[in-house]
Order: structure tokens, then C-alpha cells, then sequence
């Protein structure tokens, strides 16, 4: 009963407030963060900022590190659990205006994303690549407790319509990099979203699947479904 009211309370809040993944930084928000920190594979924490950032399609292979008791490191995508970067208040409004098309734009949470305090980057083992790392930018920060999504470099865009030059619907990536609990990363594609979710993804967690049921599952709400597990089916 308690599931169930919980769920339900959280699709009344859904509801009137979209959920979405947030908007990925570039190379150049990178180098202008404020402060960055690093974690490595052997638990060290270093402070510090990012200087120059190899960055390919949202993936960060290797970066150097502004120590700040003085001097540089350089690290690859293998070597780093963890870089946590604190962005200026211009890159986090960049972000917060750099959503795919205007319906998103009236329903973004500006001051979530403006006053956000760290962006995270971590090491995943990339998908159909032997012992291939990369530091990717977790898009779903705060209910990422058991699934974890990143960009995917290969995505396309869902078609939308636009007047004026101006994007009205569409341009929202039509796949992302997944990795659940700690494994190798996956391709989640928006053509078979409802298959590999509610058959892999979100299997364990019955409550989940019987208020889903007989929906159509969209993939719009790719962020709204992770988030609604992260709360009923992690404990």
C-alpha cells in the first residue's frame, strides 16, 4: 500500500513538472569550471581545475589536472573513478537554454540547473569495446543509485517541427548509454525502449511494471521511468 501511494504521488508530480535527463557540458564549460576534483582508481582525491580536456563526442579519454598546492597531472579515462567539475553560474545557464526544443525550454527547471553545485564525470566501460574506458558525464544525477545514464556519441534525434527557425518539438536523442548497477554499458534505443526496458531494465521491480502496464510506454519519459525506480525498487 505504502508502494502505491508513493507512486502515485509521484505521477500526480509529474504531471504539472516534466522530468528530463540534464543538458551535457562541452570541453570549453569544462576548462571555465570554477573548481574541479578527481578520484582515482586507487581512492586518491586530489583538488584542483581542468586545464586541457581531449573530449570526443561527449566522452572524456583523457584530461590535465591544475593541482592546487601547485603543479599538473595528466589522466586518462582509465585511471579516473570520479571527476566531480564546478560549473560558473554562464555554464549552468548555458545549459538550462540549451535543451532540444521550446516545449522543453517552458517546462525546464531553471533554478535546478542554474544553482547546481557539481557536475560529475565517471569512468564506464564502453559497449562493445574490450576493456575500453571513458569519463562520461552522468545526465541523471541525484536518482542514480542503481542506473546510471550517459550520453550516447552515436545518438540521432527524434524529428519535431519548428516555425521561425525556432525548434517546437523533437531534437531529443533517440538513444543513450545505460549501465545498471555497476556493469558494462548498453545502448538503449528509442525503437525498442518498451522490449529491453520493462524486460531487462526495470524487470525487478513488480510495482513498477504493473503501474506501466497497458501504457504506452514512451520514451519521452525515459528520465520520468528512472527516476520513479530509482525511488520504489532500490532499497
Amino acid at each position: 500500500m505504502k508502494q502505491l501511494l508513493t507512486i502515485t504521488c509521484l505521477l500526480i508530480l509529474f504531471a504539472t513538472k516534466a522530468q528530463y535527463f540534464i543538458p551535457p557540458m562541452d570541453n570549453g564549460e569544462i576548462g571555465m569550471a570554477k573548481a574541479a576534483y578527481v578520484i582515482t582508481n586507487e581512492g586518491d582525491s586530489l583538488n584542483g581545475s581542468v586545464g586541457m580536456a581531449m573530449m570526443t563526442n561527449g566522452q572524456l579519454r583523457s584530461f590535465t589536472f591544475k593541482l592546487d598546492g601547485g603543479g599538473k597531472e595528466k589522466f586518462k579515462a582509465a585511471d579516473v573513478k570520479v571527476l566531480g567539475v564546478k560549473p560558473n553560474k554562464l555554464s549552468n545557464i548555458s545549459s538550462a537554454l540549451s535543451v532540444p526544443n521550446l516545449e522543453q525550454l517552458l517546462e525546464q527547471n531553471f533554478d535546478e540547473i542554474v544553482n547546481r553545485e557539481w557536475v560529475y564525470f565517471e569512468q564506464a566501460l564502453l559497449p562493445k569495446k574490450k576493456d575500453k574506458y571513458a569519463l562520461m558525464q552522468l545526465l541523471n544525477p541525484g536518482y542514480d543509485s542503481k542506473i546510471k545514464i550517459y550520453q550516447d556519441p552515436m545518438a540521432n534525434e527524434t524529428m519535431g517541427v519548428g516555425v521561425a527557425g525556432v525548434q517546437l518539438t523533437g531534437g531529443i536523442a533517440k538513444s543513450y548509454l545505460v549501465v545498471f548497477d555497476g556493469g558494462k554499458s548498453e545502448v538503449y534505443k528509442k525503437s525498442r525502449y518498451k522490449k529491453d526496458a520493462l524486460g531487462k531494465l526495470y524487470k525487478d521491480c513488480q510495482i513498477f511494471k504493473d503501474n506501466y502496464a497497458g501504457e504506452k510506454f514512451q520514451w519521452n519519459d525515459f528520465a520520468e521511468h528512472v527516476l520513479v525506480y530509482d525511488q520504489l525498487c532500490t532499497e
